[in-house]
């Protein structure tokens, strides 16, 4: 009986640990930015950065309409020349949820920024190939690398803050496309605050002194 739990507690552990450091399908990106653990997103304030969108293989299924977008602050209205890509102006936003088309209109992952005004950059219309090693880049997960492709864009904006997702589509086996939602945004804005001990952990802290204070009184 003891084997048999030893057994079935190995492989639990085995297949969480495949779970936990399996690198993402998709991740944005900026080069030289903060992250920010506590809403996994790299953060940056310039006004000049470069953003990747990085696809790796980890299905066997190409990956259809990879699609970049940026969405405005909630309540936050568009704003003529304020935003270029590739030196090409960003001007037409649609306000909702993406994606903007077809069946899936409005269906991407629960993201606290959406519904807002936001816009949608083509990334590629078919990623089938995967000529690079592309890593997991966020900080403090396992440091899992897969082949796949990254795509680089030069963002030129005056906006305080602007958020960036991606997304891509899966056929299956049905004929119809799932998502294939990224797990690391980006963004341009504040940076993340300094990090502060939890309550749980500044207890923990005050008992251990409080235990030395202790010790120190039966020793004399």
């Amino acid at each position: 009986m003891k084997k048999a739990l030893l057994v079935v507690s190995v492989l639990a552990v085995l297949a969480f640990g495949q779970t936990a450091l399996a690198i993402p399908s998709l991740q944005t990106f900026i080069p030289g930015a903060s992250w920010n653990a506590a809403t996994e997103t790299w953060v940056t304030t310039d006004g000049s950065f470069e953003i990747w969108v990085i696809a790796a293989n980890t299905d066997t299924k190409p990956l259809f309409d990879l699609t970049l977008v940026g969405a405005l602050m909630p309540n936050q209205s568009p704003v003529t020349g304020a935003l270029s890509i590739d030196g090409s102006d960003i001007n037409t936003f649609v306000y909702g949820t993406p994606p903007s088309w077809g069946d899936n209109a409005g269906d991407y992952p629960p993201h606290s920024v959406y519904p807002t005004n936001y816009f949608e950059l083509t990334v590629s219309s078919l990623v089938d190939t995967a000529p690079e090693t592309v890593h997991n880049m966020q900080p403090g997960e396992y440091a899992d690398t897969a082949p796949g492709m990254i795509f680089k864009f030069d963002v030129m904006t005056s906006y305080d803050w602007l958020h960036f997702d991606s997304y891509g589509f899966l056929r299956e086996a049905d004929g119809l496309f799932k998502f294939s939602p990224n797990s690391h945004d980006s963004e341009k804005g504040t940076p993340p605050p300094p990090s502060i001990p939890e309550p749980s952990t500044m207890l923990l802290f005050g008992s251990a002194l409080a235990l030395v204070g202790v010790v120190r009184k039966i020793q004399k």
